[in-house]
């Protein structure tokens, strides 16, 4: 439902951006464009988006085969983009640079006969978690609200185990980046 309004309401802003110059002959209808236009504003909606300076997001993978003790946090060395700089590939954490809407997802692939269970962490708090077994691919994909300086995580839940990747195929890899 929120999903439905907030389009809706993005919608209308862009057409208010469209008739911001010209006149309305009813007052009341210019009352309510004056009000959207706030509600715009507040939302940053209608904006042009050239501004580099607020954009985040982050593709990272593993260069090879990781072992990865039980509990830890999975560091995914090889950067692929790193806009804003918010993922730090020597701690394997993502900080949220402003208060926003996020999405996360990760692609972790097993190594062998073995499985591996990997979670998406906010915080101190497990969020969702994929699974797989005897070189097969889990998936996990998340829209998450954090505020600035949240810190966002993929960790090793399942005893310690290798999370499979080879040079040429980065077959395991963790991206995220601001919505809104």
């Amino acid at each position: 439902m929120f999903v439905f309004v907030y389009f809706s309401v993005w919608i209308l802003c862009r057409e208010i951006t469209m008739i911001h110059g010209s006149k309305l002959a009813c007052p009341e209808k210019s009352s309510m464009v004056n009000k959207l236009k706030l509600l715009c504003d507040e939302l940053d909606i209608g904006k042009e988006s050239g501004d580099r300076s607020t954009a985040s997001g982050f593709s990272v993978s593993l260069s090879r085969a990781k072992y990865v003790v039980k509990g830890h946090i999975v560091r995914f060395d090889k950067v692929w983009s790193n806009i804003g700089n918010d993922y730090n590939p020597q701690s394997g954490v993502y900080t949220s640079p402003k208060n926003g809407v996020y999405h996360f997802s990760c692609t972790v692939m097993s190594a062998g006969k073995k499985a591996i269970r990997v979670s998406l962490w906010k915080n101190n708090l497990k969020t969702v978690t994929s699974y797989s077994y005897h070189h097969y691919s889990g998936t996990l994909n998340l829209v998450l609200h954090l505020k600035k300086g949240d810190k966002v995580c993929i960790k090793q839940d399942y005893h310690e185990n290798y999370i499979h990747s080879e040079p040429k195929f980065n077959y395991s890899m963790f991206s995220g980046f601001l919505i809104s």
